[in-house]
């Protein structure tokens, strides 16, 4: 399968939210995301960090996936683009909200 596999996404949603699962995926960047909140005069920016190549078994599931720029994720050290990590955890849907402002990987901490 390749990255422009249309149904990359799809093999992702198959695996549903019950079981952890080992994957593996590159670094390829961070950025900021735009958080909403409520009763305030102005939104918040939260770190993220983007991976691509995302697999499992070496088999890919997703050609990217973000997440929020969390300790575990910062505690890795700095990272450089095509670093391989690994990490095991569910699959769950969400709604994109929100704009992302991508970043310089050295502006980020």
């Amino acid at each position: 399968m390749t990255i422009h596999d249309s149904n990359v996404r799809e093999k992702l949603l198959q695996l549903g939210s019950q079981k952890r699962y080992n994957f593996t995926a590159e670094y390829a960047r961070c950025g900021y995301k735009v958080t909403y909140r409520r009763g305030l005069d102005r939104d918040k920016l939260a770190p993220t960090i983007m991976f691509k190549n995302v697999k499992i078994n070496n088999n890919l599931v997703t050609d990217h996936l973000w997440f929020n720029y969390t300790k575990g994720f910062a505690e890795l050290g700095k990272l450089i683009v095509g670093d391989v990590i690994s990490f095991n955890a569910r699959v769950a849907s969400y709604e994109k909200l929100g704009h992302k402002i991508d970043c310089q990987q050295n502006h980020l901490l």
